[in-house]
């Protein structure tokens, strides 16, 4: 596994940035160049995303713990933090189950991972629900109007489909989501051991909600943080396509604040 980067900033802080479905490193540029005086950050092309390349369909938590226990080698990193929006929650928590012990600082927007979306795990975690799921990408006619009819039954939030149509509105983008929820499907944590290496490591932890948020609401969280001892959880006036961006403004004003 080969994952493509870009290294912004000239601090002795390191930073791990993992972004969202559909995105590449660019997901946290902004934030990057914002604190670029705080943090030396590395934001990676996750798996099947911008330019990375693999030779491999399925991303385990061992050959995810192979591949950034080489990266840190390689780039003489001890000690860092970590920040992540949506599927990026995924290799946040499966770097703070194999690395804790190394984490100092964890800020995750709108995680996913921490609650197991039924759906995810219905259409990932046979082979022919596999296989319907692959076909219904590939037919738009009958995603839409499957997302339609799960609409009609309240199943999911009208902005989720809205979101959803995004996501795969090009041939290629159908590709990049089917190997992505395939590749990642063994990514599943523990989030009672997750909370206990958090708090016995003391590692400061921040999670930000976007409060108009219907892909990853605020309940999505809770297994976590009512386990965690000093975790702050953070609303942010944000979809979930807005909250990079308003994080790293809230971020951004707050810092100005303790400063002046």
């Amino acid at each position: 596994m080969n994952l493509h980067y870009q290294t912004i900033g000239k601090s002795d802080k390191i930073l791990l940035a993992f972004h969202g479905m559909g995105q590449d490193f660019s997901c946290f540029q902004k934030f990057a160049q914002t604190f670029n005086n705080q943090y030396t950050t590395y934001l990676f092309d996750l798996p099947f995303h911008g330019k990375s390349s693999l030779n491999r369909t399925i991303i385990t938590k061992e050959i995810w713990k192979e591949y950034l226990n080489k990266f840190l080698q390689e780039n003489q990193i001890q000690k860092f933090s970590i920040i992540s929006f949506s599927m990026g929650g995924r290799f946040a928590l499966a770097t703070l189950e194999a690395f804790s012990e190394r984490i100092e600082n964890v800020y995750l927007l709108a995680p996913d991972g921490i609650t197991e979306n039924l759906f995810y795990f219905g259409a990932t975690r046979f082979s022919f629900t596999r296989n319907i799921f692959k076909k219904v990408l590939e037919n738009n006619h009958k995603f839409h109007g499957f997302g339609s009819f799960l609409v009609r039954m309240g199943i999911v939030h009208e902005s989720v489909l809205k979101f959803a149509k995004i996501m795969v509105d090009a041939p290629v983008k159908h590709e990049q989501l089917y190997k992505s929820w395939i590749g990642f499907r063994y990514l599943k944590f523990d989030i009672k051991k997750i909370s206990q290496l958090i708090n016995n490591q003391g590692i400061n932890i921040k999670i930000f909600m976007g409060k108009y948020d219907k892909l990853l609401t605020i309940h999505h969280v809770f297994p976590l943080t009512k386990r965690l001892k000093d975790a702050e959880l953070i609303i942010i006036e944000a979809t979930h396509g807005k909250l990079v961006e308003k994080t790293t403004a809230y971020l951004a004003e707050s810092l100005l604040i303790v400063v002046s």
